[in-house]
């Protein structure tokens, strides 16, 4: 049986709307019992989980195995970081003054963990909860009592960074984010005291904190970028106001704040597509997932009920999460069923996602997914059929793809959002108001 043509946008609009429902989070094979903290993927197959007692793991088939790393350290590592495949780094915590160092090792490998070398932090005392390299030499590093740092060296050597004098300033970092080389945001602050937001324009050569007007009650952890305006941050009082959720529409000029009423603090954000972001929630055995950019968001129960530390998706097919217990959890995909095997590779080819945000003027964001690579046309059309925008046309590899639309040229009403793979095409309206 053939589906008209003037279904498919109908159809495949209630499949998206309802793909969440499909999929779910299974525990996969563990190499350990330990408590896991953190976790890094390049892509969808390889990666490196870490946790207590100086362990890392290295997978390069999606976790269906795990290789042991030898760190030469027995201490908990809260902190994975790669720049790429090869090149990365690690925070660990000796916590106990038995005549040791007491403070941070800073690990590092330049062959994938195959070899990794440590090297204690010039301070003892001072405890890293974050580290991020834009390049093999330029980097930052914070954590607690009262520690920002950046090297320009890869490491060899770490300074005070440039930051601004505001009332919260000086509180602890807990990660940093960056949209591109330029544009980045640290996070942070103490418990039960405020959380902190500092941003830089100029790839952290200076950073100015949140404007003490917006600050939120608690620890911010996380920073996830829609676009360069709409960012959103994640945290909370694991004790008394639960998960909260921090927003800006203009780039960190201003931020809204609100908890969303579930117990616990969120450590990290992820998103598996434009609208579906998740979060877990430790030692609250849950997770928390919104469907609608982190307007609303809604309670799901970890596997196993385990409290879960970390977590990423490195695709909308691919996510892996750890926690407790040595728990490993990957997200499971199942391609919804159709009645008709046309329509059925249509999704399983690609899907054009409606533009965010919409209503617009004059920019969005148009965001589209491969399955599979092929020959890609994006283009915007009116009602009478004109071409107004070519904006793709090229071969492409499979994966999420998102391209800013300007319509400073046209005037107000519905457009037309056309999406061609390989011969096949999808479209979506979209409205302009000026």
């Amino acid at each position: 049986m053939k589906i008209k043509a003037q279904y498919i946008l109908l159809i495949v609009t209630l499949i998206i709307t309802n793909l969440h429902s499909q999929n779910f989070w299974e525990r996969i094979e563990s190499p350990t019992e330990e408590l896991l903290r953190t976790l890094h993927f390049t892509d969808s197959l390889r990666g490196w989980v870490a946790g207590d007692s100086g362990l890392i793991f290295y997978t390069s088939d999606g976790g269906a195995s795990w290789t042991q790393q030898e760190t030469n350290i027995n201490y908990k590592i809260v902190k994975l970081f790669f720049l790429n495949g090869n090149r990365g780094w690690a925070l660990a915590w000796q916590e106990i003054e038995a005549g040791e160092f007491y403070g941070t090792y800073i690990l590092k490998t330049t062959d994938a963990g195959l070899n990794w070398t440590s090297e204690q932090y010039r301070e003892e005392g001072e405890f890293m909860w974050a580290l991020h390299f834009l390049d093999t030499l330029k980097g930052f590093m914070g954590g607690a009592p009262n520690v920002f740092v950046e090297t320009t060296d890869g490491g060899l050597s770490w300074e005070q960074a440039n930051i601004d004098s505001g009332v919260f300033a000086n509180f602890p970092v807990l990660n940093f984010q960056f949209y591109n080389d330029l544009y980045g945001y640290a996070t942070g602050g103490r418990f039960d005291i405020a959380g902190v937001i500092w941003k830089t324009v100029n790839g952290g050569d200076s950073w100015a904190s949140l404007d003490p007007l917006y600050t939120p009650a608690d620890q911010v952890w996380d920073i996830h970028f829609f676009d360069s305006l709409h960012v959103m941050g994640v945290g909370g009082d694991p004790d008394l106001y639960g998960v909260g959720i921090i927003t800006s529409t203009d780039a960190g000029n201003s931020w809204e704040y609100f908890e969303i009423g579930v117990f616990g603090q969120a450590r990290t954000v992820s998103f598996r597509t434009e609208n579906e972001g998740w979060c877990p929630v430790p030692l609250s055995d849950n997770l928390v997932v919104t469907f609608d950019y982190g307007n609303s968001w809604t309670n799901y129960p970890a596997p196993d009920s385990a409290s879960l530390y970390d977590l990423v998706f490195t695709d909308s097919l691919t996510g892996y999460a750890v926690g407790e217990e040595g728990i490993i959890v990957k997200y499971k995909y199942q391609r919804p069923d159709f009645v008709d095997e046309e329509l059925n590779q249509i999704v399983e080819d690609f899907i054009l996602y409606q533009n965010f945000p919409n209503p617009f003027n004059p920019l969005t964001t148009l965001s589209y997914y491969l399955g599979v690579p092929g020959h890609v046309k994006l283009s915007v059309y009116d009602l009478l059929g004109n071409q107004i925008a070519k904006l793709v046309d090229e071969f492409i590899s499979a994966g999420n793809y998102n391209i800013t639309w300007t319509a400073d040229d046209h005037p107000s009403g519905v457009y037309l959002v056309e999406l061609k793979v390989n011969g096949k095409t999808s479209s979506r309206k979209i409205l302009l108001l000026k």
